[in-house]
């Protein structure tokens, strides 16, 4: 069954982006970007770099892909295995998308936390953060190489992309939650990339870890030099921290709203089947409503 995104996206995601939408400079960013992005020249490096997964090479990753992208309703991006020791993930295109994952990051979790990460990333494509995403990347690394003397008129676009890219983690990782229908093995990818191997983390109290999230909150409310030296701190990142995606994760996941979501998807996955389209049936149809299949 698939979940559109406008159920499971953060609504600091969808204001962060709407105030990106109002800068006067985007449009002009944006059409620059487009017009000099080499789409094609990443996906060279891609096939010349990496190794790219599917059907018939290395199956035992490529195969968490597939139901992910099913359950998302997404096309499957191409699927890329890069050498690094560095746990991690990564979605980069526009009309060619790429996800790639690190030999760190499959070496590292368990096969519950890898289909969690992959389910995050396929998020950023369901929720179309991922050109905006690209934006903000080529921005910041290449930024003064392609616009030179213009890069520093851009840096209060770069910020605001990554204002915004920090929200949008939380969507994906709600859609991760959703895929996985279960909160805990996104939890527990938060805390073996915050804390290290699941034979110390695995003990770890997650009521605890969430209270530090709260004291950084109190932190950054109760004085305004803490406020801005975190903001300085965080301005140029693009993920938030840890703790903090931990604590939304387990707000959202025990909200009516994730309850419901995770009654129609098992619903769904209990209810019968048209033959024709697979769609799930109600008992008192005639007929598919999605293909319309008289039903016997």
């Amino acid at each position: 069954m698939k979940i559109s995104p406008n159920e499971y996206i953060h609504p600091e995601d969808k204001a962060a982006l709407d105030n990106l939408m109002t800068i006067p400079l985007l449009p002009a960013c944006v059409k620059a970007f487009i017009k000099l992005y080499p789409e094609h020249f990443l996906y060279g490096m891609n096939m010349a770099q990496k190794i790219r997964l599917g059907p018939e090479q290395l199956t035992e990753i490529y195969g968490f892909l597939p139901p992910i992208c099913e359950s998302l309703g997404i096309g499957e991006p191409e699927f890329y295995l890069e050498m690094s020791p560095v746990p991690n993930a990564y979605t980069y295109g526009d009309t060619r998308i790429f996800l790639t994952v690190t030999s760190g990051l499959i070496e590292y979790l368990e096969k519950e936390e890898i289909r969690a990460v992959l389910a995050h990333e396929c998020g950023h494509i369901a929720c179309h953060h991922v050109l905006y995403h690209t934006m903000a990347n080529i921005l910041i690394n290449y930024g003064a190489q392609v616009f030179g003397p213009l890069a520093l008129a851009y840096k209060p676009v770069i910020l605001a992309l990554l204002y915004w890219q920090r929200r949008s983690e939380l969507s994906a990782d709600r859609a991760a939650v959703v895929v996985m229908e279960d909160h805990q093995p996104v939890v527990d990818t938060m805390i073996r990339l915050a804390g290290g191997p699941k034979s110390i983390t695995g003990k770890v109290n997650i009521e605890l870890y969430i209270k530090q999230a709260e004291a950084y909150d109190k932190l950054i409310d109760e004085s305004i030099w803490d406020r801005i030296l975190q903001g300085v701190a965080i301005m140029n990142a693009d993920h938030p921290f840890l703790a903090v995606r931990t604590r939304e994760i387990m707000k959202w996941s025990q909200s009516d709203h994730m309850q419901r979501i995770l009654k129609c998807i098992r619903e769904d996955e209990t209810a019968p089947k048209c033959p024709v389209c697979g769609k799930a049936l109600k008992e008192n149809w005639k007929f598919c409503r999605s293909c319309g299949t008289k039903i016997q």
